[in-house]
């Protein structure tokens, strides 16, 4: 569906068509999670006649209809929905045989599906995520073949609640090391993928761990790295990062196909049901991150956008741009008021996530970010670069106009010399570990120094072993 001009109609009016200016005081009205009979329907027909004209990406007539806030918005005629008001709708009124313009452009909808969307306009236009998320059973066929021998890339890392233990992900294996000391010893490891391991998460308490990869998220008990449960139902692809909520009982996974529409999912750790899905970015999702208190939910995607997330409502509340390329990797401060993205465009950025405004560019990169986190200490902004660089940078202060890199203090730490995929440091910033392409990990210790280049694939494999 298209709010353009038809090809036969006159030109657009320099004014606006959809003079629906009181209708703004109204927007809020309506459930955005109610439980309309036709809100399943109407957000199948939404996406199968105009999601694909009015997206983020391709927006004709600077309309989004991807999201209920996009929606309510409206584009460049003005409003195009009134929650519980059809007639003074532009989605309805333009579905009319005789409407000019008249949407869809080269198609009429039936009776029916037009009774469909009123109705629901009419219910206040409850949004309804799950409806637009593809049923598993639409998914392509895939045939996994055996990575070559050489591919070992250490593509996810996490650190455990108390800092002891790193959980690393080395192609499709996972292995725990016992970071507590100096040794750096391997505790346990195992395999339960048979594709190479893209995401990593320690649970609250430490005792367990969850994985991801294509079509498949493990839970493991994190004492032996025996899998407890595997879940390969309601995926749609590949799992590029997960993590578990505050309570332990529920894992914030992401999910999708390349070049498509990121889904995030809400899992349940003991059942292994989805609990609740909805479509978050219009392409790969490659970075999430949650607020300490588990109310807020940041998601960064291949569409250039970094969004933040009311999570219990699951409803967006911060959309930023400003990343001219993927957002790779996303990362709140301790209190949840700041984020901080990394991203395939070389650009390291801070936001305010009330006032959705970029406060900081944090230096000069030459390669992509793939690792950003906030540390307390300080605090500081660790991010590490597709070149083997990882960068710190303290004294954070919001640009007023000057350079970016006024923003804060740079330090370059000891360079690695491999692109580095991911991070995790302890709290105190006294420790830093990444994980590279070609299998290893590296330390870093609190004067920026490497002190340890471990080599996953050939650490010893028994606890029993690491321990003596």
């Amino acid at each position: 569906m298209s709010f353009e001009p038809s090809p036969s109609s006159p030109p657009a009016r320099p004014q606006l068509r959809w003079r629906f200016a009181l209708a703004l005081v109204v927007l809020g009205a309506g459930s955005v999670r109610g439980e309309g009979a036709d809100a399943p329907a109407a957000m199948r027909l939404l996406k199968s006649k105009c999601f694909s004209c009015h997206n983020e990406e391709k927006q004709k007539g600077g309309l989004v209809m991807t999201s209920r806030e996009a929606l309510l918005k409206g584009g460049d005629e003005g409003v195009a929905l009134v929650p519980g008001a059809s007639k003074e709708s532009a989605l309805v009124t333009s579905l009319d045989e005789e409407a000019d313009p008249h949407m869809p452009p080269k198609k009429q909808l039936s009776p029916e599906q037009i009774s469909v969307i009123t109705r629901w306009v009419e219910a206040g236009a409850p949004w309804d995520a799950a409806a637009l998320v593809d049923p598993a059973k639409t998914l392509r066929p895939v045939t996994l073949a055996a990575a070559p021998a050489s591919y070992r890339p250490v593509l996810a890392m996490a650190l455990s609640p108390d800092a002891t233990r790193l959980a690393v992900g080395c192609a499709n294996e996972l292995v725990v090391y016992d970071v507590a000391e100096a040794k750096f010893a391997v505790l346990a490891r195992g395999s339960s993928h048979p594709d190479p391991v893209q995401a990593i998460a320690w649970s609250p308490d430490g005792k367990r761990l969850a994985t991801g990869a294509f079509r498949r998220v493990v839970i493991w008990n994190a004492e032996t790295v025996a899998a407890e449960r595997e879940i390969v139902g309601g995926l749609t692809d590949r799992i590029t990062a997960l993590r578990f909520l505050p309570d332990g009982k529920q894992v914030a996974i992401a999910d999708g196909r390349i070049a498509e529409e990121g889904t995030m999912r809400l899992l349940d750790a003991e059942t292994g049901s989805i609990a609740a899905s909805w479509v978050a970015h219009t392409d790969t999702i490659f970075g999430i991150a949650l607020s300490d208190d588990g109310k807020l939910l940041a998601t960064g995607g291949g569409d250039k956008l970094a969004k933040v997330w009311e999570l219990t409502t699951r409803k967006e509340i911060a959309r930023l741009e400003g990343h001219t390329a993927q957002v790779l990797t996303v990362s709140f401060n301790a209190d949840g008021s700041q984020l901080v993205t990394g991203g395939a465009d070389q650009q390291l950025s801070v936001w305010d996530v009330k006032t959705r405004e970029r406060t900081m560019k944090l230096g000069t990169h030459t390669a992509a970010l793939n690792g950003a986190l906030w540390s307390t200490a300080g605090p500081s902004v660790l991010a590490a670069t597709d070149a083997g660089g990882l960068v710190r940078y303290t004294e954070l202060k919001a640009a007023t106009g000057a350079q970016s890199s006024d923003s804060g203090t740079e330090r370059k730490l000891e360079s690695a010399d491999t692109a580095l995929l991911c991070l995790a440091a302890t709290s105190n910033g006294e420790r830093i570990f990444a994980g590279a392409h070609d299998g290893r990990v590296f330390v870093w210790n609190k004067d920026g120094k490497i002190v340890t280049k471990a080599e996953v694939a050939g650490a010893k494999t028994t606890a029993a072993v690491a321990r003596k």
